[in-house]
C-alpha cells in the first residue's frame, strides 16, 4: 500500500479487520477488511482532524472586541455604566489652566453661583488678579456688571466687595478711560454707600442689645 505523506502510526484492532493509520500531513485513513472475501478493501475514509479554535491573545484586536454583540440572558444582572458628568465650559477651561477664558465663560453664562466659584477656584490658584488685568474692555465690562448687581447680596457680600476694591484699583485707568465702566462704578457707588449705612445701623443696633443680653445672662 502507497500513501502520500510519510507515516507516522499505524494501529489495528484486536481482529486485525481494521486499521488506522497517520501521516505527517495530519491526515488519518481509515481501512478494513471484508470479512466474506478477506480481501483488503481499497477504499480508505480520509479526513482531517478539526482545527483547533485559536486562542485569543491581548495581542490580537478581536480580543478587546470579543463579547461586545452579545445580548445578556433574562437570568444575567447587568451592571451599568455610570452616567458620564459633562462639565460645564468654564470647568473644561479651568482644566486646561486657560483661566481667563474660563471667568469669562462663567460670565457669560450669568449664573451668579457658577461665578462666585470660578472666582474661588482662581483666588485658590492664585490667577484672579492677573485674570482681572488682562480682561479687555468689555469683558471688564462684564465683570462690572456683575459686581453691581451682586456685590452687597448678603450670601456674597463679603467675598465680592473685597474684589470690587481690588478691580477698581488694578483697572482704575480703563474704567476711566470708558463710558460705558464709569456707568458700571457711578451705579455701584450709591449701592455700596448703602449698604455701609445699613452696616452701620445693624452695628447701632447691636451695641444697644449687647449691654441688655449682658444683664440678661447675669
Amino acid at each position: 500500500m502507497r500513501y502520500p505523506a510519510q507515516l507516522l502510526s499505524v494501529g489495528f484492532s484486536p481482529s486485525g479487520l481494521a486499521r488506522v493509520v497517520g501521516t505527517s500531513n495530519g491526515t488519518i485513513y481509515i481501512g478494513k477488511k471484508d470479512s466474506e472475501k478477506s480481501e483488503i478493501v481499497d477504499e480508505f475514509f480520509a479526513f482531517r482532524p478539526e482545527p483547533q479554535e485559536m486562542v485569543l491573545r491581548p495581542t490580537n484586536s478581536r480580543y478587546f472586541r470579543r463579547g461586545q454583540n452579545e445580548k445578556p440572558l433574562r437570568s444575567d444582572f447587568v451592571v451599568k455604566r455610570p452616567a458620564k458628568v459633562k462639565l460645564a465650559e468654564h470647568d473644561r477651561l479651568l482644566k486646561k489652566f486657560q483661566h481667563k477664558d474660563a471667568l469669562v465663560s462663567a460670565l457669560d453664562r450669568k449664573n451668579p453661583n457658577g461665578i462666585v466659584a470660578v472666582v474661588e477656584e482662581l483666588v485658590a490658584r492664585k490667577k484672579l488678579l492677573k485674570c482681572v488685568v488682562n480682561l479687555d474692555v468689555g469683558e471688564l465690562g462684564l465683570l462690572l456688571g456683575f459686581l453691581h448687581k451682586y456685590a452687597t447680596i448678603p450670601r456674597y457680600a463679603m467675598f465680592l466687595m473685597g474684589l470690587v476694591k481690588k478691580v477698581l484699583l488694578l483697572r482704575a485707568e480703563a474704567v476711566q478711560s470708558s463710558e460705558e465702566q464709569r456707568c458700571h462704578v457711578r451705579n455701584l457707588k450709591p449701592m455700596v454707600a448703602e449698604e455701609m449705612k445699613i452696616q452701620h445701623s445693624l452695628q447701632e443696633i447691636q451695641g444697644m442689645f449687647s449691654p441688655l443680653l449682658a444683664f440678661a445672662g447675669r
